[in-house]
């Protein structure tokens, strides 16, 4: 379910036009944005980093590793799973091997930063990509796994993220971290 940026009402329909208010999210660099004032800056992280991470990315191990760790999870312990959200997806790096691996996900990526965005956007084939502040996450029982993989550190609200993400996912979407059935939320630093 979606949430008006502005008046807070919550709608469920394909477009982001507010049926309440009539607002519509203005797109920024081709890309939905709900936070426009923080596309380009941002405290925590520089978008110069961009460029560097979508050369790396690919060759470094690190990064690899990371990936076929959060597949396997995906996988083993959510394998009926139909949707997924990952908060500052970056260069879509992470993306590109979900879409690889499980194609059947719907999967989307928000990022603060346009810039990232446009990377991601070279990256990815069927991903849905917007610009998002993730401690405002315009979303309501939405999506059946969010992930947020180096992202929390460089925030420090992050407690605020947690509550949003953990409103963005349904009861029984998932498993949290005390393995109560719930909801997930994937997280690393």
């Amino acid at each position: 379910m979606k949430i008006c940026p502005q008046c807070h009402h919550h709608f469920n329909q394909p477009n982001w036009d507010c049926p309440a208010c009539g607002y519509t999210p203005p797109i920024l660099d081709g890309h939905q944005s709900f936070a426009p004032q923080l596309a380009a800056a941002s405290e925590g992280f520089e978008a110069s980093a961009f460029p560097i991470l979508a050369k790396l990315e690919a060759k470094n191990f690190w990064f690899r590793a990371r990936n076929r760790l959060i597949i396997y999870a995906i996988k083993h312990y959510f394998p009926h799973a139909q949707t997924f959200l990952e908060i500052g997806c970056g260069t879509g790096f992470v993306l590109q091997g979900i879409e690889k691996h499980l194609p059947h996900l719907i999967t989307c990526g928000s990022e603060i930063f346009t810039t990232g965005l446009q990377f991601a956007t070279e990256r990815l084939c069927k991903t849905t990509l917007f610009q998002m502040d993730a401690r405002n996450i315009p979303f309501a029982e939405e999506f059946d796994i969010i992930g947020a993989f180096d992202v929390l550190e460089h925030i420090e609200q992050d407690e605020d993220v947690l509550t949003q993400m953990y409103q963005a996912i349904p009861n029984g979407g998932g498993y949290n971290t005390d393995c109560s059935p719930t909801s997930l939320v994937m997280e690393s630093s």
